[in-house]
């Protein structure tokens, strides 16, 4: 009898409004952080704590290689840094390098997108051929395309010179304006297929039903495109050119593969002059604060893509 009744008293209290006012709020509020707080922990410890030490090492002269004790400086480094002529040139060619590899990779996923989002035999092998350059690495890109370019025996030299373009093998690597078509032509072929990838996820939740309706209205095959495509495919598209930007401004093991940054600093990135200042010319303090110039520049570049963008929706 005095079980049943504890038993009781239990579930009466467990049905108070106090207790229940209790768990809600532990659910609303506690359960969320508590749920979030391992992700967050190793978020801190992964990559807030790093971020934090290189910031606190870009104000001092640090250069253990050189048997020097790190000297705080403050913004000494950062001071240097605007009047450092091989920094700006590393900035320009990281424009280059960017714009020149996302614009064409984004060209060339959307065409195949829409080529595979339509429906012919072999689609499937088509589709495994197409997106396979996105599994290879940057540096076994690097020398598949070395070896396709290479002055003496490389593929494309013996195609031009049988077609008549060319006389004499052409020195791909040696010119500033070959070196770089060189390397765009060969990060376009690996990245591309991961705008293909994006981008046909996109057209097919897009309704059949849309596209019978614009014939209906008859619709030509680009004002489908214009008015039923493109506005729904337009955030995997935006998100796909974002990433691809801020992947392609950090890349280094391709370029690095193919120029070592050469011809003559031509193709040294901002991540390549950074590698070098720091494990090449042992200047960590300095390093650190190419680092965090990166950083903020990323940062910035993405929220005033973001808010771009966004004006273009709402416009």
């Amino acid at each position: 009898m005095q079980d049943g009744a504890a038993v009781a008293a239990a579930a009466d209290a467990s049905t108070a409004p106090g207790f229940l006012r209790v768990r809600t709020l532990w659910k609303r509020n506690a359960l969320p952080w508590a749920l979030v707080a391992p992700v967050a922990a190793l978020v801190a410890i992964g990559v807030l704590f790093p971020l934090g030490y290189i910031a606190v090492l870009g104000s001092y002269d640090y250069s253990p290689y050189l048997g020097r004790a790190a000297r705080y400086v403050a913004l000494s480094n950062y001071r240097a840094l605007l009047s450092d002529a091989a920094f700006w040139s590393a900035l320009g060619a990281s424009a280059i390098w960017v714009i020149g590899s996302v614009v064409p990779q984004f060209l060339l996923g959307l065409g195949m997108a829409l080529v595979l989002n339509e429906t012919f035999r072999g689609r499937g092998l088509v589709r495994t051929i197409i997106l396979a350059p996105w599994a290879v690495s940057g540096v076994v890109t690097g020398f598949i395309w070395l070896w396709l370019f290479d002055g003496t025996i490389g593929v494309l030299n013996d195609l031009l010179m049988k077609a008549g373009v060319i006389d004499a093998p052409m020195p791909w690597g040696i010119y500033e304006s070959t070196t770089w078509l060189m390397v765009l032509v060969a990060n376009a072929w690996r990245g591309a297929p991961f705008f293909a990838i994006v981008i046909l996820a996109a057209l097919q939740s897009i309704d059949p039903a849309l596209y019978e309706a614009a014939a209906i209205d008859g619709g030509s095959r680009w004002q489908k495109f214009r008015f039923v495509t493109w506005p729904l495919i337009f955030n995997a598209v935006v998100i796909s050119t974002l990433l691809r930007a801020l992947w392609t401004f950090n890349f280094i093991d391709l370029l690095w593969t193919m120029t070592r940054g050469g011809p003559a600093g031509a193709t040294t990135t901002l991540p390549i002059y950074i590698f070098d200042v720091v494990y090449q010319k042992g200047e960590f303090g300095y390093g650190a604060a190419l680092s965090v110039v990166l950083c903020l520049l990323l940062i910035a570049f993405s929220a005033c893509y973001w808010q771009l963008n966004r004006m273009g929706r709402a416009s």
